[in-house]
């Protein structure tokens, strides 16, 4: 499996809230702002805020996301290697599975397609 491109991805209420807390009190350098998606420089490694509505019971879970070529064949080698794959899902201009690894620990692979 080919992975590349690690973010870590925090689903939000409020991006403007989100983006001051992580900007200001955190110290994160701003990329890319936008109303539904804005991506922040931690170092080596892209911290993205992701919008979700403010009337959700639980978020979504958030976490280590890797860019793969193949989300399918990605999930297979998931499954192969001992860990699980929770679903597979489009969204917008990206598939997203959702895996866990053997312990549990739960992690996105995502693989861009045309939109």
């Amino acid at each position: 499996m080919n992975v590349r491109e690690p973010i870590v991805i925090h689903y939000v209420t409020d991006m403007n809230r989100a983006l001051r807390f992580y900007r200001d009190v955190i110290g994160l350098e701003v990329v890319e702002e936008s109303p539904g998606w804005s991506q922040l420089r931690c170092n080596g490694c892209m911290v993205t805020l992701h919008a979700w509505g403010s009337d959700l019971v639980v978020s979504p879970q958030a976490g280590l996301n890797l860019l793969v070529d193949d989300v399918d064949a990605a999930a297979a080698e998931v499954t192969a290697g001992g860990g699980l794959v929770k679903t597979v899902r489009e969204g917008g201009p990206v598939r997203l599975a959702e895996v866990s690894d053997p312990d549990g620990n739960c992690f996105e692979l995502r693989q861009m397609v045309d939109v």
